[in-house]
């Protein structure tokens, strides 16, 4: 699992600080699961009950996450209250640190494999956030053609330096995937705010009963709940784009095994709505898989030990998916 820092890593001073913003003393923390970076990822309670969520990393922990860190700041500064976001409540900067502190978001990730109605209900929560930020509410971001569109060329780069275990289905339409992705890439180009980042460790949901996922951790050994729907969470490569791209790329991370979430007619569903052409959906999920080929063969970062796995798993399940909408 990530090696992440948690709260007994803290120096006191920086513990002192952020028991000022809770409001108390801490007597119960939550360690979340998922992602792939060293910076901390807790849920803070305090003696007066307040429950924060809380990141902080140093450079020398690992200087990416201190930059994403830092970006992800400057776009929930921004936020529309509107957004199915958990809301910015401070951002510390002290000695080294670098503290981002959020409401704690109620529920728990989504099932693996993935139930059909809590995808619906993800989908669902990607149109609410695009109504609450279209036009895109924050300036300067890039657009999702300028973020992604590089590694949407990971089939250019597989066509000048093939790997001697590419995919023979994949090594036959080279030619094909390339001028897909290069469409896919076109297409995610717009004005809504967009999240960049969309896999299921950056969704929280709430299933009924409010539980919050494995429970928190308290000084007397209880646990806690909180209620709410879905939050979309980790905002650190936010971009500028289409209404679709967000939905398109959660659902090329859903792995699909025996077809029971019929994802390709979930994202023509999307397309449909939008009214844009099926075929979006193709290109994008084509130019999608070309970084993942292309990324699964990067030397591992022993910083991020998980990263590479990912990046595998990534690469079959979609191309088996990719395959599929090409018939």
């Amino acid at each position: 699992m990530t090696l992440r820092l948690t709260w007994s890593d803290f120096p006191d001073r920086l513990r002192a600080r952020l028991e000022e913003v809770l409001g108390g003393p801490v007597v119960g923390t939550h360690s979340c699961r998922g992602g792939f970076s060293s910076s901390s990822a807790e849920i803070l309670r305090s003696s007066a009950g307040r429950r924060l969520f809380v990141k902080a990393v140093r450079e020398q922990d690992n200087p990416g996450s201190m930059r994403l860190n830092r970006a992800e700041a400057t776009v929930l500064e921004q936020m529309p209250d509107a957004a199915p976001v958990p809301a910015l409540v401070a951002v510390i900067e002290q000695d080294e640190w670098f503290v981002l502190v959020t409401e704690a978001a109620p529920g728990e990730l989504p099932a693996e494999p993935w139930d059909p109605a809590q995808l619906d209900q993800v989908l669902a929560a990607f149109d609410a956030l695009q109504d609450a930020t279209t036009p895109c509410p924050v300036p300067g971001l890039p657009s999702v053609a300028e973020s992604l569109g590089p590694d949407m060329l990971g089939f250019d780069r597989v066509a000048e330096d093939p790997p001697t275990n590419l995919d023979p289905w994949l090594a036959a339409r080279l030619d094909e995937l390339r001028a897909a992705a290069r469409r896919g890439i076109h297409a995610l180009d717009g004005d809504t705010l967009c999240h960049s980042d969309v896999r299921a460790d950056n969704l929280l949901i709430v299933d009924g009963s409010g539980h919050i996922d494995g429970g928190e951790v308290n000084i007397d050994g209880s646990a806690s709940i909180g209620r709410g729907e879905v939050s979309i969470v980790d905002w650190a490569w936010a971009s500028r784009g289409s209404r679709v791209a967000d939905a398109l790329q959660l659902l090329s991370s859903v792995e699909d095994v025996g077809g029971t979430l019929a994802v390709n007619a979930r994202a023509d569903a999307v397309l449909d709505v939008h009214g844009l052409p099926r075929k979006v959906g193709s290109d994008v999920f084509a130019g999608i898989l070309g970084f993942f080929v292309d990324a699964s063969r990067w030397p591992r970062d022993p910083s991020l030990p998980l990263l590479q796995q990912h990046r595998i798993q990534r690469r079959d399940s979609l191309l088996a998916l990719v395959r599929e909408r090409w018939a």
